[in-house]
Protein backbone atom coordinates (compact mmCIF):
# COMPACT_ATOMS: atom_id res chain seq x y z
CA UNK A 1 0.00 0.00 0.00
CA UNK A 2 1.13 3.63 -1.07
CA UNK A 3 2.35 5.90 1.72
CA UNK A 4 0.34 8.51 2.35
CA UNK A 5 1.06 11.79 0.79
CA UNK A 6 3.39 13.88 3.31
CA UNK A 7 3.73 11.07 5.61
CA UNK A 8 7.01 10.70 4.68
CA UNK A 9 8.29 14.21 5.27
CA UNK A 10 6.45 14.12 8.71
CA UNK A 11 8.49 10.80 9.20
CA UNK A 12 11.89 12.26 8.21
CA UNK A 13 11.34 15.36 10.71
CA UNK A 14 10.40 13.67 13.61
CA UNK A 15 13.59 11.45 12.75
CA UNK A 16 15.65 14.15 12.43
CA UNK A 17 14.67 16.00 15.35
CA UNK A 18 14.91 12.64 17.29
CA UNK A 19 18.70 12.16 16.26
CA UNK A 20 19.13 16.34 17.15
CA UNK A 21 18.02 15.45 20.74
CA UNK A 22 20.43 12.78 21.22
CA UNK A 23 23.65 14.56 19.88
CA UNK A 24 22.44 18.06 21.51
CA UNK A 25 22.16 15.83 25.07
CA UNK A 26 26.02 13.89 24.28
CA UNK A 27 27.77 17.99 23.10
CA UNK A 28 26.13 19.72 25.90
CA UNK A 29 27.92 17.46 28.36
CA UNK A 30 31.58 19.14 26.95
CA UNK A 31 33.49 15.24 27.86
CA UNK A 32 35.51 15.89 25.05
CA UNK A 33 36.94 19.10 23.36
CA UNK A 34 34.80 18.41 20.22
CA UNK A 35 33.46 14.91 19.54
CA UNK A 36 34.19 14.05 16.04
CA UNK A 37 31.40 12.98 13.66
CA UNK A 38 31.64 9.42 14.91
CA UNK A 39 31.05 10.58 18.26
CA UNK A 40 27.91 12.26 17.11
CA UNK A 41 26.81 9.26 15.38
CA UNK A 42 27.29 6.76 18.16
CA UNK A 43 25.43 8.90 20.36
CA UNK A 44 22.79 9.21 17.93
CA UNK A 45 23.21 5.58 18.08
CA UNK A 46 23.23 5.26 14.15
CA UNK A 47 26.31 5.27 11.42
CA UNK A 48 28.26 8.08 9.84
CA UNK A 49 26.62 7.64 6.53
CA UNK A 50 22.98 7.43 8.32
CA UNK A 51 24.12 10.93 10.11
CA UNK A 52 25.65 12.68 6.89
CA UNK A 53 21.75 11.99 4.87
CA UNK A 54 20.03 13.84 7.00
CA UNK A 55 22.42 16.61 7.93
CA UNK A 56 25.54 16.40 6.08
CA UNK A 57 29.04 16.77 7.36
CA UNK A 58 30.59 17.96 10.35
CA UNK A 59 29.47 21.34 10.10
CA UNK A 60 26.03 20.96 9.23
CA UNK A 61 25.52 18.94 12.06
CA UNK A 62 26.94 21.27 14.70
CA UNK A 63 24.72 23.98 12.79
CA UNK A 64 21.35 21.87 13.01
CA UNK A 65 22.34 21.31 16.70
CA UNK A 66 22.32 25.06 17.32
CA UNK A 67 19.25 25.83 15.57
CA UNK A 68 17.11 23.31 16.78
CA UNK A 69 18.44 24.92 20.45
CA UNK A 70 16.82 28.10 18.91
CA UNK A 71 13.41 26.64 17.69
CA UNK A 72 12.72 25.33 21.48
CA UNK A 73 14.11 27.90 23.40
CA UNK A 74 12.39 30.79 20.93
CA UNK A 75 9.20 31.35 23.20
CA UNK A 76 11.37 32.15 26.05
CA UNK A 77 13.32 34.57 23.83
CA UNK A 78 10.11 36.17 22.90
CA UNK A 79 8.55 36.27 26.17
CA UNK A 80 12.04 38.52 26.60
CA UNK A 81 11.72 41.17 23.83
CA UNK A 82 9.32 43.41 25.99
CA UNK A 83 8.24 44.53 29.57
CA UNK A 84 5.52 46.59 30.71
CA UNK A 85 7.89 47.44 33.88
CA UNK A 86 9.91 50.93 33.98
CA UNK A 87 13.04 51.26 32.25
CA UNK A 88 15.31 50.13 35.47
CA UNK A 89 13.21 47.64 36.81
CA UNK A 90 12.72 46.12 33.32
CA UNK A 91 16.42 46.12 32.92
CA UNK A 92 17.15 44.35 36.20
CA UNK A 93 14.41 42.28 35.52
CA UNK A 94 15.79 41.20 32.49
CA UNK A 95 19.54 41.00 33.93
CA UNK A 96 18.41 38.38 36.52
CA UNK A 97 16.67 36.42 33.81
CA UNK A 98 19.21 35.93 31.50
CA UNK A 99 21.51 34.80 34.88
CA UNK A 100 18.62 32.32 35.77
CA UNK A 101 17.97 31.11 32.24
CA UNK A 102 21.65 30.48 31.49
CA UNK A 103 22.60 28.79 34.92
CA UNK A 104 18.88 26.95 35.40
CA UNK A 105 19.38 23.01 34.74
CA UNK A 106 16.55 21.72 32.11
CA UNK A 107 17.45 18.76 29.78
CA UNK A 108 20.38 21.30 28.02
CA UNK A 109 21.66 24.48 30.23
CA UNK A 110 21.96 27.64 28.23
CA UNK A 111 25.15 28.46 29.83
CA UNK A 112 26.41 24.94 27.81
CA UNK A 113 24.85 25.84 24.83
CA UNK A 114 26.98 29.16 24.30
CA UNK A 115 29.78 27.44 25.95
CA UNK A 116 29.43 24.64 23.28
CA UNK A 117 28.35 27.19 20.56
CA UNK A 118 31.02 29.49 21.08
CA UNK A 119 33.88 26.85 21.56
CA UNK A 120 32.44 25.51 17.93
CA UNK A 121 32.53 28.95 16.21
CA UNK A 122 35.79 30.03 17.45
CA UNK A 123 37.28 26.94 16.06
CA UNK A 124 35.77 26.04 12.89
CA UNK A 125 35.09 29.26 10.51
CA UNK A 126 32.48 26.98 9.16
CA UNK A 127 30.63 26.85 12.34
CA UNK A 128 30.89 30.86 13.15
CA UNK A 129 27.91 32.24 10.99
CA UNK A 130 25.78 29.31 12.86
CA UNK A 131 26.69 30.42 16.54
CA UNK A 132 26.06 34.12 15.34
CA UNK A 133 22.75 32.92 13.64
CA UNK A 134 21.09 30.67 16.59
CA UNK A 135 22.36 32.02 19.40
CA UNK A 136 24.81 34.97 19.94
CA UNK A 137 22.43 37.33 17.75
CA UNK A 138 18.93 35.74 18.62
CA UNK A 139 20.26 37.62 22.27
CA UNK A 140 21.34 40.07 21.75
CA UNK A 141 18.37 41.17 19.17
CA UNK A 142 15.63 39.91 22.19
CA UNK A 143 17.39 42.60 23.99
CA UNK A 144 17.47 45.15 21.71
CA UNK A 145 14.23 44.64 20.74
CA UNK A 146 12.93 45.23 24.51
CA UNK A 147 15.16 48.83 24.82
CA UNK A 148 13.70 49.49 21.31
CA UNK A 149 10.41 49.69 23.60
CA UNK A 150 12.01 51.82 26.33
CA UNK A 151 13.22 54.69 23.51
CA UNK A 152 9.71 54.32 22.12
CA UNK A 153 8.46 55.07 25.70
CA UNK A 154 11.17 58.10 26.37
CA UNK A 155 12.69 56.08 29.30
CA UNK A 156 15.62 55.58 27.26
CA UNK A 157 18.15 58.37 25.66
CA UNK A 158 18.01 57.47 21.76
CA UNK A 159 20.60 55.68 20.54
CA UNK A 160 21.73 52.09 18.69
CA UNK A 161 20.17 49.62 20.68
CA UNK A 162 21.85 46.96 19.28
CA UNK A 163 25.92 47.98 20.25
CA UNK A 164 23.73 49.02 24.05
CA UNK A 165 22.42 45.48 24.05
CA UNK A 166 25.87 44.14 23.63
CA UNK A 167 26.97 46.44 26.07
CA UNK A 168 24.17 44.65 28.60
CA UNK A 169 24.41 40.94 27.82
CA UNK A 170 28.50 40.98 27.54
CA UNK A 171 29.58 41.22 31.14
CA UNK A 172 26.31 38.43 32.35
CA UNK A 173 27.15 36.20 30.12
CA UNK A 174 30.88 36.36 30.79
CA UNK A 175 30.13 36.39 34.57
CA UNK A 176 27.99 32.87 34.18
CA UNK A 177 30.60 31.58 32.05
CA UNK A 178 33.19 32.42 34.14
CA UNK A 179 31.39 30.87 37.57
CA UNK A 180 30.26 27.82 35.94
CA UNK A 181 31.59 26.50 32.58
CA UNK A 182 35.01 27.70 33.47
CA UNK A 183 34.49 26.37 37.17
CA UNK A 184 35.22 29.77 38.81
CA UNK A 185 33.02 29.04 41.44
CA UNK A 186 35.53 27.19 42.95
CA UNK A 187 38.21 29.72 43.12
CA UNK A 188 36.90 33.03 42.46
CA UNK A 189 33.16 32.93 43.94
CA UNK A 190 30.68 35.93 43.50
CA UNK A 191 26.85 36.68 43.63
CA UNK A 192 25.77 36.91 40.31
CA UNK A 193 22.14 38.13 41.61
CA UNK A 194 24.45 41.39 42.74
CA UNK A 195 25.84 40.95 39.37
CA UNK A 196 22.99 41.65 38.07
CA UNK A 197 21.96 44.34 40.04
CA UNK A 198 25.15 46.35 39.51
CA UNK A 199 25.15 45.77 35.49
CA UNK A 200 21.65 46.91 35.41
CA UNK A 201 21.75 49.96 37.34
CA UNK A 202 25.20 50.94 35.29
CA UNK A 203 23.38 50.61 32.29
CA UNK A 204 20.42 52.53 33.31
CA UNK A 205 22.62 55.22 35.24
CA UNK A 206 24.44 55.43 31.76
CA UNK A 207 20.79 54.90 29.38
CA UNK A 208 18.02 56.64 31.26
CA UNK A 209 16.58 59.79 29.90
CA UNK A 210 16.60 62.98 31.75
CA UNK A 211 13.20 64.22 33.14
Amino acid sequence: MPRPKGSRDTDYEEKRRELLRKMTHRIMRREVVRPSLRDLAAAADVTVPTLRHYFGGRPQVIEAILEECLRLGKAGLDAEASSDLPFDQSMRDYARNLISALRTVHQVRLGDIFAVSLAEGLLDPQIAGATLRHIFDPTVETLQARLDLHVERGEMVSIPTRPAAMMMVSPLLMACLHQDQLRGAEMTPMSLDDLADQVSAAFVRAHAKAI
